[in-house]
């Protein structure tokens, strides 16, 4: 008989943040994750005293596992790459990314991006008050973006999609988006989320001067 894998806190981490990435928080519960671990409940229980902590341990982990690159010395090029590694662990990670976003504590893990980013503009020169008003805004369009991306609102239209929409603007006046509905239908994400940092990277590079 093959010899069962020892269980650890890591490996129920691990199964959980992969069965929230499928399922999300309300598909979770420890009687599925213990299941999926061939264990018996009260085993994880004995690692993580609930599943509120359970949940914290993941979004730790989550945090941790950013790729944050090393500076380049090019304030500009790096608050990209800082922006980019996010909405990549988003990608990667999205059932877990939502409840992170929602989550109302302090994740520890979380501050080594986010030193990154407050040091990266402290660097260049922008003082205390307006790099961290920027750093904010930074993670707000970044965090906000991902959302939006892995939950299916930056899909391009199909035809239901197209149809869906017409329909609903039938309900009142509006020629502009009814003029743009080809636009507003045809989604590139690459293409929108650099847009959207080269607007907020040439307002911040005003703040500078």
């Amino acid at each position: 008989m093959a010899k069962r894998e020892r269980l650890t806190r890591e490996k129920i981490i691990e199964a959980a943040m992969a069965m929230l990435d499928r399922e999300g928080e309300k598909g979770f519960s420890m009687r599925k994750l213990a299941a999926d671990l061939g264990v018996d409940p009260m085993a994880i229980y004995h690692h993580h005293s609930s599943r509120s902590t359970l949940i914290h341990e993941v979004l730790q982990s989550l945090m941790a596992e950013v790729d944050i690159p090393d500076p380049s010395g090019d304030w500009q090029a790096d608050i990209r790459a800082l922006c980019t590694a996010l909405r990549a662990l988003a990608k990667r990670h999205p059932g877990t990314f939502r409840i992170y976003e929602l989550y109302e504590d302090w994740v520890p893990a979380e501050h080594r991006l986010h030193e990154a980013f407050h040091a990266t503009l402290l660097n260049a020169g922008f003082p205390g008050p307006t790099a961290v008003r920027g750093v904010r805004v930074l993670l707000a369009y970044t965090e906000a973006f991902a959302v939006d991306e892995i939950t299916g609102w930056l899909d391009t239209f199909d035809e239901s999609d197209r149809a869906e929409f017409i329909d609903s603007l039938s309900s009142g006046d509006f020629p502009a988006m009814s003029g743009l509905i080809d636009e507003i239908g045809r989604v590139d994400p690459d293409a929108e989320f650099d847009f959207g940092l080269r607007v907020l990277i040439r307002g911040l590079e005003g703040e500078l001067a």
